[in-house]
């Protein structure tokens, strides 16, 4: 359904819930002829302007209630949209030699690609071709229904080895994007996408911050069922982000940022913190117990801008004058060892992924082993609060009680969420492929807040406000799942060649935001990759999400802690 189509449906004076039902026969159905897939599409129906979507699906005339055929003429649907098409042709077998065409729709469409694989892939005598869905691409082949970019893969005689066909859902899942204000990388959009034509998998959420990783998208959650890929959880499981009210008044900014060193170092204690807190210790990762990490991770002391949501707020034990604490880290080389661990003991098919079926030993093994970094994960960032405050306040890190005295003394926790896990999920209704069973539906997040518990931080870049915000209404259709940041708009090694040669003389003005917050990176490579420049506008995400969820308060930085060198030996990696 394209936007004109979609103007017109909702013109046409149909109620609300008859717009709903035909959305969602909309997006069941995928991979049929003369339909319109993959458009964009905005539902304005409560007057909300910011839910546009692209939706991996087909509507076909015949879906239309009878009363509606006649704004949606036939030809609307069916006819080519303009007699050439530009798409990507790719090696089948290798899927990173690719180049740009743009076809004629006159009947030689097989021709052409023929030679275009020989004389810009140099692929000799191909033999197959493949759409997206992997459906074979030859004479009869309805070249019209091409999108813009749309890929056509080339084969020398070997199978499809892109992402293979889901029985269940034809060519693939429900892909929903919730972004209108803040752009979106097209490598993202593209994973997204094929990211939702994994087996199982019913529904492909990418919020505003999506950004492209590096098999599978940043700022997603996939609904999946009767299975679990590690993968679309990474391998920092259990990331997240952790809130404190700071519960004593703080030196000066300037006296609190010479106190604090040595977060990236290893805890000495860490042992005897895993034991306290009865979680396995593991000596080769130990060592990373307690300290933030490199990225995008920080710990960094906030006030508050404004309040929006008073009544909301306050739930939080918070008020104007508050001071929070929100430290975002993981499970460090934990969590990515858990990882490397399933992939070397588990076959998996290079362009599927990796994934275990519900009720197996595979999947029963990695979700202990999963459930165990996150409660490891969670620990990780109520230390690292501990050791900030302990470096605040004046005190002894390695005190025995640290943790107990900083909840009592110094920061009350009140928010804590994953970022990357797994868990079960109710069924999502409106989806043939759901039933009311909710025991084999699983929600990946990787790179998205949790939307059902409670109140969440979305932070901007360190110069940037941090919204937090609270879900309303049905969170179903975005998967459970709100945006976990601004999401970058730069890649580290753009962020680092364009930031590095914008401040080479002056490197120094970016340990100081525009709210005049103080900066403490002592790399300067990490300090440039994580420039503000380098992240989306967080307000346009704020903005993408405002159907689905109520901006509580936005707090501004005073300090935001990222790595500073110490005597001791660092563990940042």
């Amino acid at each position: 359904m394209n936007e004109e189509i979609y103007a017109s449906y909702l013109r046409s004076g149909v109620s609300i819930p008859e717009q709903q039902d035909v959305a969602a026969q909309f997006t069941a159905r995928t991979g049929e002829r003369n339909c319109i897939t993959g458009q964009h599409f905005c539902d304005e129906s409560n007057g909300d302007s910011n839910h546009c979507s692209v939706v991996q699906g087909c509507l076909t005339y015949g879906l239309l209630p009878k009363r509606l055929q006649k704004n949606f003429p036939m030809d609307t649907a069916t006819a080519p949209r303009s007699d050439t098409r530009r798409v990507t042709v790719v090696s089948n077998a290798n899927h990173s030699i690719r180049t740009v065409a743009v076809l004629r729709i006159n009947g030689s469409e097989v021709d052409q690609l023929i030679a275009v694989a020989a004389n810009k892939l140099r692929l000799k005598k191909p033999k197959l071709m493949f759409d997206a869905c992997g459906q074979t691409v030859a004479a009869g082949f309805n070249f019209s229904n091409l999108k813009e970019d749309d890929r056509i893969y080339i084969s020398r005689g070997e199978p499809f080895v892109g992402l293979a066909k889901v029985a269940t859902v034809a060519c693939g899942g429900d892909v929903w994007l919730m972004a209108n204000a803040a752009d979106v990388d097209k490598d993202a959009l593209a994973q997204l996408e094929r990211t939702a034509q994994l087996p199982g998998v019913v529904r492909a959420v990418g919020y505003p911050d999506l950004c492209p990783g590096l098999r599978f998208p940043i700022g997603a959650s996939f609904v999946v069922r009767n299975r679990i890929y590690p993968e679309l959880i990474g391998s920092d499981i259990g990331c997240g982000m952790s809130a404190f009210k700071i519960l004593a008044p703080i030196p000066s900014l300037e006296r609190a940022a010479a106190r604090l060193r040595g977060l990236d170092c290893a805890y000495a204690q860490a042992d005897r913190v895993l034991e306290a807190h009865s979680l396995r210790s593991h000596p080769a990762h130990d060592k990373t117990l307690g300290t933030i990490g490199g990225g995008n991770h920080f710990a960094e002391l906030l006030a508050v801008d404004r309040i929006e949501t008073a009544a909301a707020f306050a739930t939080l034990g918070l008020d104007i004058d508050s001071v929070i604490l929100l430290v975002h880290s993981g499970s460090r080389s934990l969590g990515k060892a858990v990882l490397e661990e399933a992939l070397a003991q588990n076959a998996s098919d290079e362009s599927r992924g990796l994934s275990f079926e519900q009720g197996t030993p595979a999947f029963e093994t990695y979700m202990q082993q999963h459930s165990h970094a996150c409660d490891w994960a969670r620990l990780n960032r109520d230390l690292i609060a501990a050791r900030f405050c302990a470096m605040l306040f004046d005190r002894d890190e390695l005190a025995p009680d640290i943790i107990e005295w900083t909840r009592e003394h110094a920061a009350h926790k009140i928010i804590d969420i994953h970022h990357n896990n797994v868990e079960n999920a109710v069924p999502v209704t409106g989806n043939a492929n759901f039933t009311s069973d909710s025991a084999g539906v699983w929600i990946h997040r990787k790179g998205a807040a949790p939307s059902d518990r409670g109140i969440v931080p979305i932070p901007g870049s360190r110069g940037a406000l941090t919204y937090l915000v609270q879900a309303r209404g049905s969170q179903e259709r975005n998967a459970y799942s709100l945006p976990h940041g601004a999401g970058r708009k730069w890649t580290r090694s753009k962020a680092l060649s364009t930031v590095s040669e914008k401040y080479k003389k002056d490197m120094a003005s970016l340990e100081r935001s525009r709210f005049s917050s103080i900066v403490i990176c002592e790399d300067r490579r990490l300090l440039a990759e994580e420039a503000p420049e380098a992240y989306k506008n967080i307000e346009d995400v704020v903005a993408d999400i405002s159907g689905v969820a109520d901006v509580v308060a936005v707090l501004k930085p005073l300090l935001t802690y990222k790595f500073r060198r110490d005597e001791r030996n660092s563990s940042k990696n």
